[in-house]
């Protein structure tokens, strides 16, 4: 009752915000503008170079047929604020002169384009008609961004066809890893930051789980136009996040009817076997993916529509990584053992598969000149079978989980030009996600320490409800020399959820002997109510100046100020307020320079909230048994769950530290940036993050350790101590609050630094051609690299302080778009009409080996951490390395054109197209003896093997 009244608060609360929000005057409101808008500046001069003050400049989006006009200060600058992306018309008059038209300008989200136009006199021509690109250079960026352009999406190659895969192209960025993560997602890691530090935007709104930090609803490729990639040096536009951002916007509707007709078709008999499977087998693989797009006007000019939709039916099966040696010893007992009735077979092969919808629309109203409205609807379901847990390890079948999730997503988007230079902009969204996650397990979890797991998995299991309210408003005035934004964000997500991890049991055994001896390391089970209700809303407002004081030199001054209130028994703080720093010299033309510094403070993962929601000891609690007393218990209640908690146990629970403090980053870069070419930049950019106050989780109900020796073994109850507890730090029984066994505090103690040196060339797509090529050589330290990691010794954080789980030292990613070069119309021989219209797009990647952490398995400190944390002896944390991956994927399209917007495409795609072993993490467990395990330090997870995937796309 108390959690639904402080939900009802907090959204009687957010109502009266928004309420305010819409009443004030338009001079307080909010962020984001760059997020899904374009600038276009520059100066109108004579052929002498004399400025020209009034003349009038239109800019006229050429699929849409929108137009804005501005004129030229006494210096002759200009500056349009706030333009839709796209492709535009420019045209420039004054009296006196020759009008000027460029038909050639492409603007970019959150960029801004410089166009110098020099007026010819009206005696040598009456219009001057030009052809010249604008410079690749963006003269105010401060920040560290990569554009993804519409070509890059539309032909590059993407096995998953999830567009975001493509934020890897960009320099700093690096897939998370899979080793150890406590939360079931793919995700992106800037500046050594955790995955869920990162924000997800499309069309300037959220499109993060809060839950988790993954991406919400998922778009089809059909209808994303592009998407900006922001490194570091985000504006004070931007907020509630301490990593990076990627603002991702959707194509709108124009006077010309556009589509496509397509289906993706897979089979395993054109991939690779798999390369170090067993039995070397080829399982079974088999995928379709239909789909379409269409856009085009409703009332040309006024009202316009773009909707795209694909589904993906994926028949397949996974072999187990569980040896067969051991699956053969472990079934041929199953029968003999009743302890062991429970249990499923372990599955030389079982079946995965997934069925996935993705659907969205879009209208685009032109209510006058002045009023735009945008509104989209997003809709994504989502069932995966045998996919979601443990794939970084020897998982038996039951392990794996099954996943379905559920996503609707309803955004609206109002921007009015108030004038030539004052731009109002409001979105607000409403979202919801169903996500459930299922074990196919009839008994508890188990693990036999670095060579199988299997049965109810641990992870995120449970259904869960998270809504999204959100309300965002900016207002943007523009100058010659000054472009000012102000702006405030309210954000309600609300949580309700049955989340019953661990609530299955689960054991630990050392060895397969101890499995079948009934011996278990350690026991762990909640006993209680899974279920909960809480909410979070945040608010953020900011201000914002970007200054030139001259044509060389542009600042970026902002500050921002955030506040998140937290559901109890989390405090909540009056927030702070965020500097926001950044400059632009341009030495010339072609040649500029970068610097910036700011402070971005984090929000919290409600997986992170959720525990001490839960599990706080009145809702839900723990019970924790190691060697000894976790034999007695599987004695009598086997690998199942125990139906009630058993009193000699004192209970577990979570709770937040009372001086919590909401984590942050602090960032700081420096870059230089060069035309070498007409439309080609290379670029150079060195980075400094500072995590601080990061979350973690330890135990507090710790007295100090004592040394282990063989005298100590009856004081500290540890009566078959191991080789590895020999000269290590070990705890006794007795306990600071004796009414609890652990007290895992939710606390800020964690903290984090990272150096980038990133290189990138960049030609943008020109003449058919169009390359990037991105170098990262980067060192990430921190001493937990998310939330759950504990340490094994909670007085030693110190000794924690080592390579984070993201760091990954290099890592070169080339990819480009080009038309064979060969068969021109003259040609008419056969051998050339092959090679007739035929584009390739490759992507290859190379990167250093993946950070992973030994561990002997089990709790040789008696700390009570769990995941159990312990090294081996004189191991530093994430020391392992995995051998570094090699990959290219290639796509060949051989197009057949009828018409002047018409042709038909053949499609084939090669994923890991040399076959090449890429290892994703090493198996880390070293285990309780003095030598290690067989398979310590041995690859167990690689991506997949060469496939094919051919596709038939008709565009119209």
């Amino acid at each position: 009752m108390r959690n639904k009244a402080q939900a009802r608060r907090t959204s009687a609360i957010t109502l009266k915000l928004l309420a305010l929000m819409v009443i004030w005057p338009a001079p307080l409101t909010i962020r984001q503008i760059s997020a899904t808008q374009a600038s276009l500046i520059g100066s109108v001069r004579e052929p002498t170079g004399a400025p020209v003050a009034d003349a009038r400049i239109i800019a006229r989006h050429l699929s849409a047929g929108q137009e804005r006009s501005v004129s030229s200060d006494a210096e002759g600058n200009y500056r349009f604020s706030s333009l839709p992306v796209g492709e535009y018309e420019v045209r420039a008059e004054a009296k006196g002169f020759a009008t000027y038209i460029n038909r050639s300008i492409t603007l970019h989200v959150g960029s801004a384009t410089r166009l110098d136009i020099v007026l010819q006199p009206l005696a040598i021509s009456a219009e001057v008609t030009v052809t010249e690109r604008a410079s690749p250079l963006d003269p105010t960026q401060t920040a560290t961004t990569t554009t993804i352009e519409p070509e890059q999406i539309e032909e590059l190659p993407i096995n998953d066809r999830n567009y975001l895969q493509f934020v890897l192209l960009a320099p700093g960025v690096v897939a998370a890893n899979p080793a150890g993560s406590a939360l079931p997602y793919d995700g992106f890691s800037f500046g050594g930051l955790r995955p869920h530090s990162n924000a997800i935007s499309i069309d300037g709104l959220d499109n993060t789980d809060e839950t988790t930090g993954e991406a919400r609803v998922a778009l089809s490729p059909e209808i994303v136009r592009e998407f900006q990639v922001v490194n570091n040096g985000v504006s004070a536009e931007f907020g509630g996040f301490a990593g990076g951002s990627i603002n991702v916007v959707t194509k709108t509707g124009t006077n010309q009817f556009h589509g496509d007709l397509f289906t993706f078709l897979q089979h395993e008999r054109l991939n690779a076997r798999e390369p170090f499977a067993e039995n070397g087998a080829r399982p079974r693989f088999r995928r379709f993916q239909p789909g379409f797009s269409l856009g085009g006007p409703l009332r040309r000019d006024r009202l316009f529509f773009y909707m795209a939709a694909e589904q993906e039916r994926l028949a397949g099966e996974d072999v187990s990584d569980v040896a067969q040696t051991v699956q053969a010893r472990f079934n041929a007992i199953l029968a003999d053992d009743r302890r062991l009735a429970k249990i499923l077979p372990f599955s030389e092969r079982f079946p995965t598969g997934r069925r996935e919808t993705e659907a969205a629309g879009k209208l685009t109203w032109l209510i006058t000149p002045m009023h735009t409205l945008h509104l989209r609807y997003a809709y994504t379901l989502d069932r995966s079978r045998a996919a979601t847990f443990n794939a970084d390890l020897p998982t038996d079948r039951t392990a794996r989980g099954d996943r379905s999730t559920l996503d609707h997503q309803a955004t609206a988007n109002l921007i009015s030009t108030l004038s030539a230079s004052l731009v109002n902009e409001l979105r607000l969204q409403w979202s919801r996600r169903r996500a459930s996650i299922a074990e196919d397990a009839r008994e508890a979890g188990f693990e036999i320490v670095g060579i199988a797991r299997a049965g109810r998995p641990l992870g995120t299991l449970g259904s869960r409800r998270e809504d999204r309210q959100q309300m965002i408003e900016t207002v943007t005035l523009g100058r010659s020399r000054h472009e000012w934004k102000a702006g405030a964000s309210i954000n309600h997500v609300s949580l309700r959820s049955a989340l019953d991890d661990g609530f299955g049991g689960y054991f630990i055994f050392r060895t397969l002997d101890d499995l079948l001896a009934g011996r278990p390391a350690v026991w762990r089970q909640a006993f209680g109510d899974p279920h909960t209700e809480l909410a979070v809303l945040s608010f953020g407002a900011f201000a914002l100046d970007q200054w030139r004081p001259s044509s060389h030199l542009t600042l970026n001054l902002g500050a921002r100020y955030d506040m998140e209130r937290l559901p109890t028994p989390f405090r909540t703080t009056r927030g702070g307020i965020s500097p926001r720093l950044g400059l632009v010299w341009n030495i010339s033309d072609r040649t500029l320079v970068r610097t910036s510094f700011g402070i971005f403070r984090d929000r919290l993962p409600l997986a992170f909230v959720n525990r001490a929601r839960q599990l706080d000891g009145r809702h839900a609690f723990v019970q924790i048994a190691e060697d000894s007393d976790a034999a007695r218990i599987y004695g009598a209640i086997g690998l199942s769950a125990a139906s009630a908690p058993f009193a000699e146990i004192r209970p577990s629970i979570y709770r937040p530290d009372p001086r919590f403090v909401m984590p942050y980053s602090l960032q700081t870069g420096f870059g230089i940036e060069r035309m070498v070419a007409a439309d080609t930049t290379l670029r150079a950019d060195y980075l400094f993050v500072r995590g601080l106050h990061l979350p973690r989780t330890r135990n507090v109900n710790l007295l100090p350790p004592v040394i282990f020796t063989a005298d100590l073994t009856a004081p500290l109850g540890v009566f078959e101590p191991t080789p590895q507890q020999a000269g290590r730090p070990v705890f006794s029984r007795a306990r600071l609050d004796p009414r609890y066994d652990a007290i895992y505090q939710l606390e800020d103690s964690a903290s984090s630094r990272y150096h980038g040196l990133t290189l990138a060339l960049n030609r943008r797509f020109s003449d058919e051609f169009a390359c990037l090529v991105s170098y990262t050589l980067a060192r990430a330290t921190d001493d937990a690299s998310d939330f759950d990691e504990q340490p094994p010794n909670p007085f030693d954080l110190r000794s924690d302080w080592s390579s984070s789980r993201e760091d990954l030292r290099h890592r070169l990613a080339v990819s480009a778009l080009f038309d064979l070069p060969f068969a021109e119309e003259k040609e008419s021989g056969w051998p050339m009409k092959i090679f007739k219209h035929v584009e390739v797009a490759p992507i290859a990647t190379f990167s250093s080996g993946r950070r992973a952490n030994p561990l002997t398995g089990s709790d040789e400190e008696r700390s009570l951490a769990f995941p159990p944390s312990s090294r081996p002896l004189g191991a530093r944390r994430n020391s392992l390395r995995a051998p570094a991956n090699f990959n290219v994927d290639l796509r060949v399209i051989r197009y057949f054109p009828f018409g002047p917007t018409r042709r038909f495409d053949l499609v084939a795609e090669f994923f890991n197209l040399f076959n090449h072993p890429n290892a994703l993490t090493v198996n880390p467990f070293y285990g309780s003896s003095k030598s290690p395990l067989p398979s310590f330090a041995s690859p167990v997870l690689f991506s997949t093997s060469r496939q094919i995937r051919l596709s038939l796309d008709l565009e119209f």
